[in-house]
């Protein structure tokens, strides 16, 4: 036998993180006759559906900006945060035989849930924005840079997120059924069929505090030349990924030991 080849700490977590990865394609799309494909129709379907329900006003929702790439930049992150705030509640149950092993902790099972949606987003956003550009539907395009910092925060914020949901729905199994509630009126209160530019002054106050309005108008800003989301504050996003991300984090390292333990 040849000599037993020493891993880093590294090494093993990449190792972990790409064995869950796999995991988590296999049941998220393994059962699927369409497969992998649904990660494209999803965020399609709610395309068309809007576009459909908004082509009767007889103009574009913002000027500049085709009907579709609009909605594109709204419904691909809420979708992102969506799955997010939905899936983690059950990450410690639908892996609780894997914390067995040692390598494998609870932080492993939600940050490689969150990559694997951060992953799909990213993909089916510039997919399907190379689909609609090949039939003739496309916008300048923006801010490259600033679209790379929104969505180094957003990741931020969702994985933070995903760890405090982890947690809870571990702890308070009943939350499971309600926080997803939760979710359905942030689809119309995130911006994703409207611009916050569009929204009278005196509502404003009600909106900015929601962080996702913020990344769904910063994104809209960095993909399209002619948007300007005025009202849009990077500095908010920032402090509340940041924010988001060590009260995840400070909450999960009290916590993760009981959740090994409660299997």
């Amino acid at each position: 036998m040849g000599p037993t080849v020493q891993r880093t700490v590294w090494q093993i977590q990449r190792d972990v993180i790409h064995a869950l990865l796999v995991r988590e394609m296999k049941t998220r799309f393994g059962k699927w006759r369409l497969g992998y494909a649904w990660a494209l129709l999803e965020p399609a379907m709610h395309i068309m559906v809007l576009a459909t329900i908004f082509s009767f006003r007889g103009r574009e929702l913002y000027p500049g900006i085709p009907t579709l790439l609009f909605m594109l930049g709204g419904i691909a992150p809420f979708l992102f945060f969506s799955h997010c705030f939905t899936k983690s509640l059950a990450t410690v149950a639908s892996n609780r035989g894997l914390f067995n092993y040692r390598q494998l902790r609870p932080f492993d099972a939600v940050f490689s849930r969150v990559l694997l949606e951060f992953i799909i987003y990213l993909l089916s956003l510039v997919a399907l924005l190379i689909v609609l550009a090949w039939c003739g539907v496309q916008a300048a395009f923006g801010n490259f840079l600033l679209l790379v910092e929104v969505n180094v925060l957003f990741f931020g914020f969702c994985l933070g997120l995903s760890l405090v949901l982890c947690v809870v729905g571990e702890r308070y199994p009943e939350f499971s059924k309600v926080l997803p509630v939760l979710v359905r009126p942030l689809y119309f209160m995130s911006g994703v069929f409207f611009s916050l530019d569009q929204i009278p002054k005196e509502y404003h106050p009600y909106l900015i505090w929601n962080p996702l309005l913020h990344v769904i108008e910063l994104t809209r800003q960095g993909l399209f030349a002619s948007y300007h989301g005025m009202f849009a504050n990077f500095q908010h996003l920032t402090f509340t990924a940041i924010g988001m991300l060590g009260f995840g984090l400070l909450v999960y390292r009290v916590s993760w030991r009981d959740l090994v333990r409660s299997q």
